[in-house]
């Protein structure tokens, strides 16, 4: 299938595999006439952010001889969000082609680990056989600021070590000097403390945090 705060979405197409740890609508144990060869599965948009958000699920069934299959049964499965069908069997139109819906909270995608979860469509094909897909969904989610710095006299090295993808950086040396940088040299104006600040943002949101470091030489450093 598909952490502080991280997030995980899986889509499976059940024609021939289960995910592990998901539990099979029992109407698949049943025998199903068309014999399906292949899923593939859409999901769009392919991420959420980790306020939660919507994704439009689209199954195609093909037979083995790779023509659409009408009239096939398809499961969607998940562990993470509800889906509009509740896990219920759903039956492909002329075009080998079926939809649902996946629905995720920010509560729901919190206790993802990951930066991403799993869904899986499962179609029965002959002698009982299941022939699935799986599809990651990626959590969006904002980065958790942090930052780590090297002395050496009044010039210090800083390397930003945030957590999750940062696509900005402002760095506020509390001297007055700024950086965008992701790892920057700094030379302080003279010995003493200085509250050191970096933002870290994306698409998603920001974070921030202020370390207070002893710049000069006498000291112990912190890192």
């Amino acid at each position: 299938m598909i952490g502080t705060r991280r997030t995980h979405l899986v889509l499976v197409a059940i024609v021939g595999a289960v995910l592990p740890g998901v539990a099979v609508a029992p109407a698949l144990a049943q025998d199903v006439e068309a014999a399906a060869g292949s899923v593939t599965v859409q999901v769009t948009p392919s991420s959420v952010p980790e306020s939660g958000g919507e994704v439009e699920l689209f199954a195609l069934v093909r037979d083995d001889h790779g023509r659409p299959l009408e009239n096939a049964r398809v499961n969607f499965l998940t562990q993470t969000g509800s889906l509009g069908s509740g896990g219920r069997l759903v039956t492909t139109g002329p075009d080998g082609g079926v939809t649902d819906r996946l629905t995720v909270t920010a509560a729901e995608l919190a206790t993802v680990e990951e930066n991403r979860f799993w869904l899986s469509a499962a179609v029965g094909s002959g002698g009982r056989q299941l022939v699935t897909e799986d599809v990651a969904v990626r959590i969006q989610r904002q980065p958790d600021a942090a930052f780590k710095y090297s002395p050496g006299g009044l010039l210090v090295a800083f390397r930003d070590v945030s957590a999750g993808r940062v696509t900005s950086r402002q760095w506020d040396f509390g001297d007055g000097a700024t950086s965008t940088r992701q790892s920057p040299a700094h030379t302080f104006p003279e010995p003493g403390y200085y509250a050191v600040t970096l933002r870290a943002g994306n698409s998603v949101g920001s974070d921030e945090v202020t370390r207070l470091i002893w710049v000069g030489a006498g000291r112990t450093p912190s890192e």
